[in-house]
């Protein structure tokens, strides 16, 4: 199957990058969170990290990371003590060619999405396979990709479908249901490269990720908001509240959207408005710097983690303040 390059963003577009940094320029109004400590190489994991890429983190607190470059899944406690791991690289049921994405069920149940396999894998906690989903026996045909996964609470499964520009949806029994997005550039709706999914307020979260911005759709495919570079138009830029890849995103409990900034080695979080909220990271590989995150969960207790690809490594962050706690 051939593969389409992904895009590097031009360094030449100085008016995209000067609109964006007009939208926002106002101080977040929540102080940057802390980093608390970073899960390396340096002990606590066999082998080491080797870019890992995604992350789930399960209501009790145990965090599940795609060791995308070994092909495996580790589980840690919420201490950061590694329980287990499970997989190889291969393509029969429990291996994986560049897991990704994570996300847990109501169940308990782990899905997978594999970008090298084309296909998402369900498992148990403990890694025994239990299906895989591929779309080839539908209309939506085989993915190109499986970059992201979401599971909803009816049951549906949600999947961004990296090469083909759409997200496909399934039932929980892994038949087929319908199709929402498309490629395209600029226009709401229209996606390219999309990479991870989240829910807020019962309509879907994607990372539009090479468009640069977030888009909010209804269940039924409806856009209905979208930020990210002027008008929510995705040109890429480095001001508040613009991207340079937008790969990661995540919703915590208050509605508050954290977004990976892949090539501006940041995490930005917005309200449900998109209005920005704070900023943390840049590049480097000190405590609380990033060299490309990637993906981001947020845990029961608050706790914002953080996939530092580039770095092999995960970093902890304490729990975003309320607004009247950080305000400056």
């Amino acid at each position: 199957m051939r593969r389409r390059r992904i895009p590097r963003i031009p360094g030449c577009i100085a008016i995209a990058i000067g609109l964006a940094t007009l939208i926002a320029c106002s101080a977040p109004p929540i102080r940057a969170p802390r980093v608390l400590e970073t899960w390396d190489p340096g002990g606590r994991v066999p082998g080491g990290f080797r870019q890992p890429t995604g992350i789930a983190i399960a209501e009790d607190g145990t965090v599940f990371v795609a060791d995308t470059g070994n092909d495996r899944i580790l589980v840690f406690d919420a201490e950061g003590r590694l329980l287990r791991t499970f997989g190889r690289r291969g393509e029969l049921p429990g291996e994986f060619r560049r897991p990704m994405d994570l996300d847990l069920d109501a169940e308990g149940r782990l899905y997978v999405a594999e970008l090298g396999g084309d296909r998402v894998q369900v498992l148990s906690r403990e890694g025994r396979p239990i299906r895989i989903i591929r779309g080839e026996d539908t209309p939506a045909g085989r993915f190109d990709a499986a970059a992201g996964v979401l599971t909803a609470p009816s049951g549906e499964v949600y999947v961004a479908d990296f090469y083909n520009d759409r997200i496909v949806v399934f039932r929980r029994d892994g038949h087929f249901e319908r199709i929402l997005g498309g490629s395209g550039r600029v226009w709401p709706g229209r996606l390219h490269y999309p990479t991870d999914l989240d829910w807020i307020e019962g309509e879907l979260v994607v990372a539009d990720a090479y468009n640069h911005r977030i888009q909010i759709f209804t269940t039924a495919g409806e856009a209905v908001a979208r930020w990210g570079g002027p008008f929510g138009s995705g040109l890429p830029g480095r001001g508040p509240g613009s991207f340079r890849v937008a790969i990661g995103v995540a919703v915590d409990a208050r509605n508050r959207v954290y977004v990976a900034d892949l090539e501006n080695h940041r995490i930005q979080i917005f309200d449900r408005a998109g209005d920005l909220l704070s900023t943390f990271g840049g590049f480097g590989n000190a405590p609380g710097r990033f060299d490309r995150p990637t993906d981001l969960d947020v845990g029961p207790d608050g706790r914002i983690h953080v996939v530092d690809f580039g770095n092999d490594r995960i970093q902890v962050f304490e729990a975003l303040s309320r607004p009247d706690e950080g305000a400056r």
